[in-house]
């Protein structure tokens, strides 16, 4: 097999379930054989395979999505050999890989409760089915808790890190995001992003569509709610314990879930937070007046490489790729850039 050709994706989760013909059995084995690249590829994907069936709660991620999307990008990119492994690569990653599933039970004088924990790795996206059908868009470095099943009159998660909710609308069940700073979300059955990581000490609410009540501590330390409208972002900063409201360009906050980065007159600094988490990215800003620049532009399914061109071109920014360090097989290694 020429490694300059594509392998078939599909063929290498086939031979390690065991369901490949003996023909393309073959096929595989010998492609792991000709490089020590190719083997560690195949040993990662090796490792998401049996780890992915270990899971019984996996039903509940959507990973076809995620593989036909890899796969479409995969085939825009020729027989590029870098493009091919970078992909496959992200084959391993956006395959479950992403996400550690544990379930966990807690014994009440009743029936246990089950609850399913979701965590993304940094750099991917995963699309998660709740149990009432609404869907969950979990990006880079996200954690989600939720009920294996919803009972009484509220479906009640936990989120750290961020979410796009899309919930089904239910009047006798609220629909409650619960985060570590004590701020809660309520609705019936709206679309909204949420962003809630813990070092960030903020808690970034924007709605699409529906209505939100927002429920947080204030500076007098009682309980304020508030009721979002539409194309409104409400930041919540839990040390000074205020909000902050703004007018968001909706496509620019939600494109992460779709794949697709989207700037929009969007600050340096801001489009370098995008891209740490789109590709688990560290920034080193070498001039400051970096920072003056601002940007507009949609990328879709291309790799960081050619959104830095864009910046070089349109703002004489230049950039470096630095080497990480050797010797290591994780999949989610951060890649660095030095920026000047």
């Amino acid at each position: 097999m020429d490694t300059q050709k594509h392998i078939d994706e599909q063929h290498l989760l086939d031979y390690f379930s065991g369901t490949l013909a003996p023909a393309q059995k073959q096929e595989v084995e010998s492609w792991i054989q000709e490089s020590e690249e190719n083997k560690k590829m195949a040993r990662d994907i090796e490792y998401i395979y049996f780890a992915t069936d270990t899971l019984n709660t996996i039903k509940s991620v959507d990973s076809t999505l995620a593989l036909g999307e890899v796969k479409e990008r995969i085939n825009r990119k020729g027989n590029n050999k870098h493009s091919f492994i970078f992909w496959l690569q992200r084959i391993a990653a956006i395959l479950v890989i992403p996400l550690l599933i544990s379930t966990l039970y807690f014994a009440t004088k009743q029936d246990p409760v089950e609850f399913i924990e979701i965590r993304t790795n940094p750099g991917m996206v995963a699309a998660v089915n709740l149990p009432d059908g609404s869907k969950v868009w979990l990006n880079s470095r996200s954690y989600l808790k939720h009920p294996q099943k919803f009972t009484g009159d509220t479906r009640s998660v936990e989120l750290e890190g961020e979410a796009y909710f899309s919930i089904q609308k239910d009047k006798s069940k609220r629909f409650i995001v619960n985060t570590p700073f004590n701020l809660k979300a309520e609705v019936l059955g709206t679309e909204f992003n949420m962003e809630a990581y813990k070092e960030s000490n903020k808690v970034i609410t924007t709605l699409v569509s529906g209505s939100v009540r927002l429920s947080f501590p204030n500076k007098d330390n009682t309980e304020e709610t508030l009721i979002m409208k539409p194309n409104e972002e409400i930041s919540y900063n839990s040390k000074t314990k205020g909000i902050s409201q703004n007018k968001p360009y909706l496509p620019t906050l939600t494109a992460w879930k779709d794949g697709l980065v989207i700037f929009r007159n969007t600050t340096f600094e801001e489009a370098l937070k995008i891209l740490n988490k789109r590709f688990n990215t560290e920034f080193i800003v070498k001039n400051d007046l970096l920072y003056e620049n601002s940007f507009t532009g949609t990328f879709d399914g291309q790799h960081l490489h050619l959104i830095l061109e864009h910046f070089r071109l349109s703002s004489g920014i230049q950039y470096k790729f630095v080497d990480p360090e050797t010797g290591t097989d994780k999949i989610s290694e951060k890649t660095i850039v030095e920026l000047y």
